[in-house]
């Protein structure tokens, strides 16, 4: 994550690479934080879904439970140090300058997530982001993004159960003993 001075001018010298121009698009993503992400990364293909990525990453939710009867829905964190971090500094200049994650993190906050817990749903949006891009070869655009969103929010009208987004409800399933 971090790079010292030769390291960086060859980076600057030899990185000009199609997909650090495409994660550059994004307000909040500089040049060394789209080479570490994509150092990371790889390739796209290697990950079939979005869901894959971010749990490469250790950003997907998991139920922590202790003894004591404590549990609640936590980061998983099972993912490598140096790429959350990269993560975690462009949420950070990302919600001075980029709207959309701006406006998420804000909406966190008003639903009344501790800032951390908000940079941490930023840094999935990130991602989400990241392999829309890299996986269709498209600049940023937060007009796809709203695009994305209400189509969603029309899948959810459409089922009249919305909390069982996906799968009908059946009165005949098991049921656990617990």
């Amino acid at each position: 994550a971090y790079f010292n001075r030769k390291s960086k001018k060859h980076l600057l010298e030899k990185c000009d690479m199609d997909d650090i121009q495409l994660l550059c698009s994004v307000n909040g993503i500089g040049l060394y934080s789209a080479v570490g992400l994509l150092i990371n990364i790889v390739l796209i293909s290697r990950f079939p879904t979005v869901k894959h990525l971010v749990s490469y990453f250790g950003l997907h939710p998991v139920l922590k439970q202790s003894g004591d009867g404590s549990w609640g829905n936590h980061m998983s964190k099972k993912g490598k140090k140096q790429p959350r971090a990269i993560l975690y500094n462009i949420i950070r200049s990302a919600m001075t300058c980029n709207p959309v994650i701006k406006q998420l993190y804000e909406k966190c906050l008003k639903r009344g997530m501790s800032k951390m817990a908000a940079i941490g749903v930023c840094m999935h949006k990130v991602l989400r982001i990241v392999y829309g891009m890299l996986k269709s070869n498209t600049k940023f655009d937060p007009n796809i993004d709203v695009a994305n969103q209400k189509g969603i929010r029309e899948k959810l009208k459409k089922n009249k159960d919305t909390k069982r987004r996906y799968q009908p409800y059946d009165s005949k399933a098991p049921i656990s003993r617990r």
